[in-house]
């Protein structure tokens, strides 16, 4: 395969993910700081063709640090292998092994910036006959048109974190105010945990796309994204149509 039908079918996979990215991910506002990250120009997308191209940890764990390090305002960076159904990387197992064996890579560079890393993919496990909740609608959020590694600069996320708590704390003293000012004062000058975002996040995900009209919502969204990668990746004719119209088993 020429280098140009390479470039040709990277900038096609941009399209598809950034698609996603903006009508999943910021739309309804899964990631409360992706919107801003990407209209600042701190989100970067390194797009791999593993089919014509070696894929291996240590080599990812080293593009990406050379990235970052070029990038000093990076905060996120979407590791996207856009694959067919023959791929390795097609079932979510493989790739949950290939994260692994990255997140080794990465912190056997040596000193290292700290950056979280979590997968999505096109067919996540998902128990079926397990009732909804916050937490079995994470999956279905992930399900990005290729396997994707989301790496996060853990200092925006904690950033992030730190801007929750403020907010949380904020809030909890105001309706304290309203029934007692004595144990709003104490509580004031109180040091409070820092809250788990991440359970936020996923609650409020669930609250607005978990059921019903929202849900409905959602899976449309992500239907409509993912038929457009079919027909798209198919008119390029590089293999790698079929991951979504046909699971691994």
């Amino acid at each position: 395969m020429t280098t140009p039908d390479l470039e040709r079918a990277r900038e096609i996979v941009e399209r598809v993910h950034g698609r996603y990215q903006r009508e999943i991910v910021e739309q309804l506002n899964i990631c409360p700081f992706a919107r801003k990250s990407r209209e600042q120009g701190r989100v970067h997308r390194p797009i791999y063709l593993p089919q014509h191209e070696a894929v291996e940890p240590a080599r990812v764990a080293a593009e990406l640090l050379t990235r970052v390090e070029a990038h000093a305002d990076a905060e996120i960076v979407l590791l996207t292998f856009a694959v067919g159904p023959a791929h390795e990387f097609a079932q979510a197992d493989a790739f949950e092994a290939f994260l692994k064996a990255l997140r080794e890579a990465w912190e056997g560079q040596g000193e290292v910036p700290p950056w979280y890393m979590v997968s999505f993919h096109p067919h996540p496990r998902v128990d079926l006959e397990r009732a909804p909740t916050r937490d079995s609608l994470v999956p279905l959020l992930r399900r990005s048109p290729d396997p994707v590694i989301q790496c996060v600069n853990a200092r925006v996320l904690d950033e992030v974190r730190r801007e929750a708590q403020r907010v949380s704390h904020a809030r909890m003293l105001a309706e304290l105010r309203e029934k007692s000012p004595e144990l709003a004062e104490l509580f004031a000058h109180s040091v409070q945990a820092d809250p788990e975002l991440g359970a936020d996040i996923a609650q409020h995900n669930f609250d607005h796309y978990g059921l019903n009209d929202g849900r409905a919502r959602l899976e449309s969204t992500l239907a409509d994204i993912h038929d457009e990668r079919e027909r798209v990746y198919a008119e390029l004719g590089l293999g790698l149509e079929g991951l979504l119209s046909s699971p691994p088993a």
